[in-house]
């Protein structure tokens, strides 16, 4: 199974686009949080990542862009949100990715381990 770290997604995003955050003075403030292994393509989930900073650099208009990794417990899937000034408020973009693969839905719920053989009370 594919497995990616989100933080170090989130690095390479960062480093990536250092330049053009210091061209436009823009700084990116990131949250603390646990590192967060995602089920999915580490691809995929950097190009969402990348997409969701620059279009928060495109509509900041403060100097800072606060992200943040929300993974609360019981949630079917972990967040990252961005969030920067505006003329007078405050925008939130964010994304969302799954904590399950979603290719294997259809093979059943595999935290609850493979089925049992019903036994049933003799008739006797």
């Amino acid at each position: 199974m594919t497995r990616t770290c989100l933080h170090c997604v989130l690095a390479r995003v960062l480093r990536a686009e250092a330049d053009a955050l210091r061209e436009r003075g823009l700084e990116v403030r990131l949250g603390l949080s646990e590192p967060v292994l995602l089920p999915a393509a580490g691809a995929a989930t950097y190009r969402t990542v990348r997409a969701l900073l620059r279009a928060a650099m495109a509509d900041a208009a403060g100097p800072h862009i606060r992200l943040a990794v929300v993974d609360q417990p019981g949630k079917s899937h972990v967040e990252v949100t961005a969030a920067f000034a505006v003329a007078r408020r405050t925008r939130v973009l964010s994304c969302a990715f799954p904590r399950h693969d979603p290719q294997a839905l259809a093979g059943g719920f595999a935290e609850h381990g493979a089925p049992e053989a019903a036994v049933l009370p003799s008739p006797i």
